[in-house]
């Protein structure tokens, strides 16, 4: 059979040599994957602070029709409200991304 082959690897030099933390680690710093601009702006908007928003005093057959729409459609009034404000224009992600329950 084949002979075992024996390297000795030590230097003679005993100091020990510690590792850096890895928010020091340049090699991990260059390799960290860096976020897209999208996933930025969803985590943004996810962790931002929430309030209030509410209309009062709209015509009852009004609100009827949109809860009655998101039902339909399956969704929650939030939901629905951001499906409305997309297909209206405005340039937000879609209500799951940006879920403050699914932190």
């Amino acid at each position: 059979m084949g002979k075992k082959i024996s390297i000795d690897l030590d230097d003679g030099d005993d100091e020990i040599i510690e590792a850096q933390p890895v928010k020091e680690n340049k090699v991990a710093a260059m390799a960290a994957r860096l976020p897209s601009a999208h996933k930025a702006r969803i985590q943004a908007l996810k962790e931002a602070e929430r309030v209030q928003f509410s209309f009062t005093q709209i015509p009852k057959p009004i609100k009827t029709m949109f809860e009655k729409e998101a039902e339909r459609r399956g969704m929650l009034l939030k939901e629905y409200l951001f499906h409305c404000l997309k297909a209206g224009g405005l340039d937000i992600p879609d209500y799951s991304e940006i879920d403050g329950r699914r932190r």
